[in-house]
């Protein structure tokens, strides 16, 4: 088929114009026919694994959060991140197991991966996650998230709990 009789059929009077200035160049419908085809799938947003694309999601963009002021100059004590007293309490805290009303797993996973019944929850073994500040965890644990099911936990945990917990969640990203 050529380029006329590709034409009397009207397919397109975009793909017209295209295909006559792909045989100017003396490419013939046929071999242009794939050209035409990636440059479609490019204009839709879909670029082929070729031109250097994956088929990975992006990673989530986490928007920036304004902290209450009584939260802004929370920090975890000094020592706890590493201190493996406060990281045994906190993962029976994480678990469950310390206390009933908190299971910080049912939802975040064991390994800070989320689980179906999570869904949507933070990817704790995400290092973007653990960017977030000691100020900011704190908070959420605190008061919860609003629009989730991430509810807050100051009536059930301590402040020193919160921080056992908190330094517990950070070992994921490790």
């Amino acid at each position: 088929m050529n380029i006329q009789q590709f034409c009397r059929k009207r397919v397109c009077p975009a793909v017209e114009v295209v295909l006559k200035g792909f045989q100017n160049w003396g490419i013939g419908v046929f071999p242009a026919t794939p050209i035409l085809a990636v440059a479609f799938f490019i204009s839709l947003g879909f670029a082929p694994p070729i031109f250097g694309a994956s088929d990975k999601e992006p990673a989530p963009s986490y928007p920036s959060v304004e902290i209450p002021p009584e939260y802004q100059d929370k920090q975890m004590p000094k020592g706890w991140r590493t201190d493996s007293k406060v990281l045994t309490a906190g993962e029976a805290i994480y678990e469950g197991s310390a206390n009933p009303d908190v299971n910080c797993a049912g939802c975040h996973g064991i390994d800070g991966k989320p689980t179906r019944k999570g869904k949507g929850a933070p990817d704790l073994s995400d290092p973007q996650v653990a960017q977030k500040s000691d100020a900011l965890w704190f908070w959420e644990i605190s008061e919860g998230k609003r629009r989730t099911k991430m509810r807050g936990h100051v009536k059930h945990l301590t402040e020193e709990q919160r921080w056992q917990v908190i330094a517990y969640m950070r070992t994921f990203a490790q």
